[in-house]
């Protein structure tokens, strides 16, 4: 059994200095001194349990202190306007899992494998909300949220090969109940607003990932390996109610090469998306449909 402990105190300072007035220029501090500590206990020489707790926090970017404010929308061009301070987000996380490796003696490699959960619960989440006010929004303080999951990593070692693969499930969701502007929203009510209860998932989090893939020395200088990538569904932003269908996942090959000419020199080939997939990386409503149906993605990769 063995013990881990610390902290680290953060000190932000954020100005805003007006060129032309005084109507922008702001002072920001922020200050937080975030604990941590941790257990691992050997249950065998090849596998070990975990278990943590730590914090952290951040602080609001100039960006969102300059646009806070829901009565003064903006865009990205024109995000300095006077607005009301942020509060900085703090996370409490705590952690447990299993770890371990096993030697194949046969085959002369080793496999290393890692299973863990966890749970993050964040306190003044800061979030963009759209405007009434079609292409602005703002930053706001939306209370509680949590993001919590599992995570899943193996990999295999041998003369020439590497294999690996890892999984996460991640379930993000408002611990907070909300009203919030989403006039594009197709459920939204008269004046543009949706109500978020605690549960429902943030938007642009996917629950699911997914990755495999395998490298092979051909020769000591010359590589070759590839990957496989599937990333699951979504909810759309401004969707935060989870009204709508959510944004289709995806999943995508790539491939890669590279050879060692010397040692200081190196060439390398890629194919990133070898079979052409389209797909949607992100998507939030335009304009606010007349009827209800559900919205459509306006941004693709």
């Amino acid at each position: 059994m063995s013990f881990t402990g610390g902290g680290r105190f953060n000190s932000a300072q954020v100005n805003l200095n007006d060129q032309l007035g005084t109507a922008l220029t702001s002072s920001n501090h922020f200050n937080r001194f975030n604990p941590m500590i941790g257990a691992t206990y050997a249950i065998t020489p090849n596998v070990s349990a975990y278990a943590g707790y730590s914090e952290a926090n951040r602080a609001p970017t100039p960006l969102e202190l300059g646009c806070a404010d829901p009565n003064h929308p903006c865009i990205i061009d024109n995000f300095l306007v006077s607005d009301p301070s942020l509060k900085q987000v703090v996370a409490r996380t705590v952690e447990a899992g299993l770890r371990g490796n096993l030697d194949l003696a046969s085959q002369s490699g080793r496999i290393n494998w890692k299973a863990g959960v966890y749970r993050t619960d964040n306190s003044n989440d800061i979030l963009n909300v759209p405007s009434a006010i079609t292409g602005f929004g703002y930053f706001t303080n939306v209370g509680a949220t949590r993001r919590q999951g599992v995570e899943l990593e193996a990999d295999y070692h041998a003369d020439k090969w590497l294999v690996y693969a890892s999984y996460a499930y991640v379930d993000a969701t408002f611990r907070t109940a909300l009203t919030l502007s989403s006039p594009s929203n197709p459920y939204a009510d008269v004046n543009g607003n949706i109500y978020v209860v605690p549960g429902d998932h943030i938007a642009s989090i996917p629950r699911n990932r997914l990755k495999l893939g395998a490298d092979y020395d051909v020769t000591d200088q010359w590589k070759v390996g590839g990957d496989f990538l599937y990333v699951g569904s979504q909810y759309y932003q401004g969707d935060e109610s989870n009204q709508n269908p959510q944004l289709p996942g995806y999943w995508t090959v790539n491939l890669h090469t590279s050879y060692q000419i010397t040692k200081n020199l190196q060439i390398y080939g890629l194919i990133n998306n070898l079979f052409d997939k389209h797909y949607y990386t992100f998507a939030r409503s335009s304009t606010r449909p007349r009827s209800r149906r559900p919205i459509s993605p306006i941004r693709a990769a």
